[in-house]
């Protein structure tokens, strides 16, 4: 469901998913909604009319968190399969897995730039990744639980 926070009422409700939905994320532009479900797949949504677009597809499990780059040009998913997947939100095609958690990943970020995505897993770790590679930039340790939530600061 979108709702208006300015008069509480339900504007659209974008149905589809066959299971649970545990994430969505919304575009810089506003242009999409992006959500992502207990059906192991990433829909895409048009955000002003709540049609329905495409599906993206690839993960083996739960999609947990969703991310828009700035430009809208990425669109990162992450799911209890573990990985970190990066999709082209305008034709809804995969474009690169970014691969190395050993748990759930629960939260994925993109920094202003869009170059660089974070990820925080249920394996106690926070991941960098080059989002034009899919390279692993650094690994950060020591968490004693889950890493939840990941964000940049916007300098």
């Amino acid at each position: 469901r979108v709702w208006d926070t300015a008069s509480g009422r339900c504007v659209r409700t974008c149905s589809g998913h066959s299971n649970w939905v545990w994430a969505v994320a919304i575009s810089s532009d506003d242009k999409w909604l992006a959500s992502g479900s207990d059906d192991n797949s990433v829909r895409l949504w048009n955000l002003s009319t709540g049609e329905y677009l495409r599906t993206c597809t690839g993960h083996s499990h739960t999609v947990l968190a969703l991310a828009f780059s700035a430009d809208g040009a990425l669109l990162a998913s992450g799911s209890r399969d573990s990985a970190v997947r990066l999709w082209n939100p305008a034709a809804g095609a995969f474009v690169r897995a970014c691969e190395g958690h050993a748990g759930a990943v629960r939260a994925v970020a993109f920094a202003t730039s869009g170059e660089v995505l974070a990820s925080g897993s249920e394996d106690l770790t926070m991941r960098l990744w080059d989002a034009a590679s899919g390279a692993c930039l650094r690994t950060y340790v020591g968490h004693s639980d889950a890493v939840s939530s990941v964000a940049f600061s916007p300098d």
